[in-house]
């Protein structure tokens, strides 16, 4: 089992505040540094952050919010496990969230906001030529938080800004398999956005992400 003063090294310019100790386990779990199942425990994690066991609790009670960790009735904490049923609802409220973003968003592109989508999408064909998955999925999440920020919805915007952890724990856990059909599929967005129709973009990402969704879920050995 992987150490935890490995896992968080202490730098003396990190705040020492709960958000910071959130940010560090979450990382730390949605990365797959930590495995579903392994026990959180609490003095060794406060140790390696340097932080007290105050923020620490704050932490997991916000990671507990997340469905990241779960805690038992003697006090201790565990990575989360999802099942089928946990991993369809958080594709499911992500497809609806986004479907919105997207259709309220379309009035807001324009060519320059294209360039940029493409820019990123081809990157991603040639993250996918080196096999740099993990990068892929950081220009994954880039793309669509890109559409978020265009809808000019603050409150949308907020609630999928804190779905991020659950659905980089989603990619973890489905270990996704479509990588070679990234370029592809955002290409077929960028698409839909240029022909201006908010009903069609709407359908076309709730395609994107619950096809995805279904599909990866279907695969999984788990209940």
């Amino acid at each position: 089992m992987v150490g935890a003063s490995s896992l968080f090294p202490i730098t003396k310019q990190a705040s020492r505040t709960s958000d910071f100790v959130f940010e560090a386990l979450s990382k730390s779990i949605v990365e797959g540094e930590m495995r579903p199942g392994q026990r959180l425990r609490e003095v060794e994690i406060a140790a390696a952050l340097g932080v007290s066991r105050t923020p620490l609790r704050e932490a997991l009670v916000q990671l507990e919010r997340q469905h990241l960790v779960r805690h038992q009735i003697n006090g201790a904490y565990f990575i989360a496990e999802w099942d089928k049923k946990t991993l369809w609802e958080v594709a499911t409220l992500r497809g609806a969230l986004e479907s919105l973003a997207i259709s309220l968003a379309i009035s807001n592109i324009d060519q320059e906001d294209i360039s940029y989508l493409e820019t990123v999408k081809d990157s991603m064909g040639r993250t996918v030529k080196n096999q740099d998955y993990d990068k892929l999925i950081l220009l994954d999440i880039q793309f669509h938080n890109y559409i978020w920020s265009r809808a000019g919805h603050i409150l949308l915007q907020e609630s999928l800004t804190r779905m991020k952890p659950q659905i980089r724990y989603f990619m973890l856990i489905t270990k996704r398999g479509d990588e070679e059909s990234y370029p592809t599929t955002h290409r077929q967005l960028i698409n839909v956005l240029k022909q201006g129709d908010p009903i069609k973009a709407k359908e076309a990402m709730r395609k994107h992400i619950l096809d995805t969704a279904a599909h990866l879920i279907s695969q999984l050995d788990i209940d």
